[in-house]
């Protein structure tokens, strides 16, 4: 496999990791918060009575951090195929 062909396979290998990681990025704030709050405050845990339960406002971050991710990687990705193809 010549060089161009061995760029071209990486960046569809990183393109399709990029776009796997995206929705976990986005949504790590809540099942952290969620999995924290469930072993240390109990059932009742809001953002008032517990640390874990203010993790979620972080959603406003992540959220379009993952968007972002998502979008390169699916652009790293066709681009990746195109040059593969051609």
């Amino acid at each position: 496999m010549d060089n161009q062909g061995k760029k071209s396979f990486w960046s569809v290998k990183t393109g399709a990791l990029a776009m796997l990681l995206a929705p976990l990025l986005a949504a790590a704030p809540l099942l952290i918060g969620a999995a924290g709050a469930a072993v240390f405050c109990g059932p009742g845990a809001n953002e008032a009575n517990c640390g874990f339960g203010v993790l979620p406002w972080l959603m406003f971050y992540t959220i379009p951090a993952g968007a972002l991710m998502f979008i390169v990687g699916l652009v790293a990705f066709i681009v990746g195929l195109v040059k593969k193809i051609n």
